[in-house]
């Protein structure tokens, strides 16, 4: 019979003097060298949502077609009373709407849903609900995902933009391959800083076998300088350059494992990527722990109610879907005009050449005066483009 499964329903600116972390410190810290976060060795895993309405009825019918982990809930594809004893016969496999279009686009077929032999069983094909509105190549994927909150501590600013994203996802993932925290930072003091290790080892340990990791980084960033707040000293903000082993460098030392491959939003103001001293920086950070991306934002004065939107759908591709990062911030665009009239955006990825690998800068947003080809046109916006 066909293979089934059920499931249940489901501003960041300022200023602050500059001081050199390493001075306040009386010894180096000691920073293992970088290694790849473990991937446990599984199975494929079965999609647990409808990959044609995100939900599920009392039944889903798991694609049996090499590769796909789709499934398809029984209130989407409708089967007749009359033809349901035919399913639990022997050989009878499931190929899913979307490997059924994908076969046949060059020659529609109609689609049955359930075959024995390559041959329909149903005499007539299946009532399917709603419209199917996602791309040939998503899904609802349930690979184990972690988001992390890596923010100033006291800082109250990005806990709710955070904590709305994790309320969203959160439903996703039934079986409990899912994990949200917080992890607060002060890297002004030796003893701070010991206990921000202590904590962020701990949660390294902890999500080594996660195969997603979105690590969300908040705190302000000087104006002037692009240096980010560090944390606080008698009560008074501290900024830090963001490279040479100090801030950047010390929030991800402990963290090293789990941002290696990891996804990085950072919800600070846009010196960090406009003053060109702490973008060089950025970048130095980005070849030495290696992120699979960091998503940046180039407003003066960062306001994240107006990039949830965008990191949202953006997320949502990647973590739901299971687009990489460049295709989902195509769709995401899209998705948030607005964004455009607010800041531009910079993601970083990289991607292979040849036998090694080549870091590459991209650049999303309004190219009104800008040299640089479009990539491509937002009716409402304007031209958005890559660099």
């Amino acid at each position: 019979m066909a293979r089934t499964k059920q499931t249940a329903k489901k501003t960041t600116g300022g200023k602050a003097p500059r001081v050199t972390l390493q001075a306040l410190h009386k010894k180096k810290d000691k920073v293992s060298a970088a290694s790849k976060r473990p991937t446990p060795k599984q199975k494929p895993c079965i999609n647990s949502f409808c990959v044609m309405c995100r939900d599920g009825g009392a039944l889903l019918w798991i694609c049996d077609e090499k590769y796909c982990r789709r499934v398809v809930c029984n209130q989407c594809l409708v089967v007749p009373d009359a033809e349901k004893d035919k399913l639990e016969a022997d050989n009878i496999t499931f190929k899913c709407v979307t490997c059924h279009w994908k076969q046949n686009q060059a020659n529609p077929q109609p689609y049955f849903g359930f075959y024995s032999q390559g041959l329909p069983v149903l005499a007539h094909p299946p009532l399917v609900q709603g419209t199917f509105q996602h791309a040939t190549s998503s899904q609802v994927a349930s690979l184990p995902t972690a988001l992390v909150h890596l923010h100033l501590d006291g800082l109250q600013v990005g806990h709710a933009q955070v904590n709305m994203m994790d309320s969203y996802f959160q439903p996703y993932f039934p079986k409990g391959s899912y994990h949200f925290s917080h992890l607060a930072f002060n890297l002004t003091t030796q003893e701070s800083l010991l206990a921000y290790e202590k904590e962020a080892m701990d949660l390294t340990h902890f999500l080594s076998s996660f195969s997603r990791v979105v690590l969300f980084l908040t705190t302000h960033s000087d104006e002037e300088r692009g240096d980010l707040f560090s944390g606080q000293i008698d009560g008074k903000p501290e900024a830090s350059k963001v490279s040479e082993v100090q801030c950047l460098q010390l929030f991800f030392n402990p963290l090293t494992k789990i941002v290696r491959g990891a996804d990085i939003i950072f919800n600070v103001c846009g010196s960090v990527v406009t003053v060109q001293e702490s973008f060089n920086d950025l970048k130095e950070v980005a070849h030495k722990f290696m992120p699979r991306s960091m998503i940046l934002f180039d407003a003066q004065h960062l306001q994240l109610a107006s990039t949830t939107p965008y990191l949202l759908s953006l997320l949502d591709s990647i973590i739901v879907q299971g687009f990489d990062v460049s295709q989902a911030a195509k769709f995401a665009l899209n998705d948030c005009a607005l964004l455009g009239r607010h800041s531009n955006i910079f993601i970083f990825m990289w991607r292979s050449e040849g036998q090694g690998v080549q870091k590459v800068e991209k650049t999303l947003g309004r190219a009104f005066a800008s040299p640089v080809p479009p990539m491509w046109n937002h009716a409402e916006v304007g031209v958005w483009f890559c660099r």
